[in-house]
């Protein structure tokens, strides 16, 4: 039954005990009590210890076998499993409502002072309760010593988890600011691609505005030539007329302007040599006609 019925997941417990004298067995000597501690844990898997002590005046201890925490059971009268009942224990020694109740002679160093430690796990429940004896000398020196050494490890332990859940709440905080950073750089690039987008869409508009200026300067262009064709030609045939041009809403470039130009010089210096030329074999036929 002790192989089945094992204290290998009991874990260590402390606490602080209440002391108070139960007036009921205590003599009427005044002796002050001190602030206990209690400490509960398995030293094997077949039992446990429990120790309580002032560390002044007043030392408790005692074993617990499997057959001691079954017979509690049966004094509670708590059903279930035998893992919910040391379950139950071990939540009703951490509630913090724990007390120390001596009883015998108020005498410090008397051997017939014992106590009973007794804890609640929450108002209505039912209520552990341990006797304990007293021990003194060097059982009570080695009771003190075990207590203190333990309380140290487990100071120790609960100092290494809490670096190692600072250093894993730093790390968490990089990364966090690592990945702010990463999205706020991925929101500047979306930024930027929109507006790229943006832009990308507006230049075909441009492209089609500027082809159709374009367009509009080289039909222009090409009525302004034909029109200067069919003016050179009317001069060669008709002499020179003055002629009215409209103006044109339409924007040349200098270029063009020059080109113009130069088309409308060519066109009145042949006008002018045509005139000249007429001019010229009028005065020869009336110089000969008297003859």
């Amino acid at each position: 039954m002790a192989a089945e019925k094992g204290f290998e997941e009991f874990g260590d417990v402390f606490g602080e005990a209440t002391p108070e004298w139960d007036s009921a067995t205590a003599t009427t000597a005044a002796v002050p009590l001190f602030p206990s501690l209690f400490y509960a844990y398995a030293p094997d898997p077949s039992r446990v210890e429990v120790l309580a002590t002032d560390f002044h005046s007043f030392t408790f201890a005692r074993v617990l076998t499997v057959h001691d925490i079954e017979d509690l059971r049966d004094d509670i009268g708590i059903g279930g499993s035998w893992s919910e009942f040391v379950d139950y224990l071990k939540s009703s020694l951490s509630s913090g409502d724990v007390k120390l109740i001596l009883g015998g002679l108020q005498n410090v160093g008397s051997g017939n002072v014992h106590a009973t430690l007794i804890a609640l796990k929450s108002k209505g429940l039912p209520r552990i309760s341990l006797s304990l004896n007293i021990v003194s000398n060097v059982p009570a020196s080695d009771a003190m010593g075990t207590l203190s050494l333990a309380l140290f490890r487990a100071f120790k332990k609960t100092q290494s988890d809490a670096v190692k859940e600072h250093q894993r709440s730093s790390q968490l905080m990089e990364s966090l600011s690592s990945e702010r950073e990463k999205n706020d750089n991925l929101e500047k690039q979306l930024d930027s691609l929109s507006f790229l987008s943006k832009r990308k869409a507006s230049k075909p508009n441009l492209a089609v505005k500027a082809s159709t200026a374009s367009d509009v300067l080289l039909n222009n262009f090409e009525t302004s030539d034909s029109g200067l064709q069919q003016f050179s030609d009317v001069a060669a045939t008709k002499g020179p007329q003055v002629t009215k041009t409209s103006k044109r809403g339409a924007l040349v470039s200098r270029q063009e302007l020059e080109v113009f130009s130069c088309k409308i010089s060519r066109i009145l210096m042949t006008t002018r040599m045509q005139d000249s030329s007429k001019s010229f074999t009028c005065r020869l036929v009336g110089f000969q006609t008297p003859v």
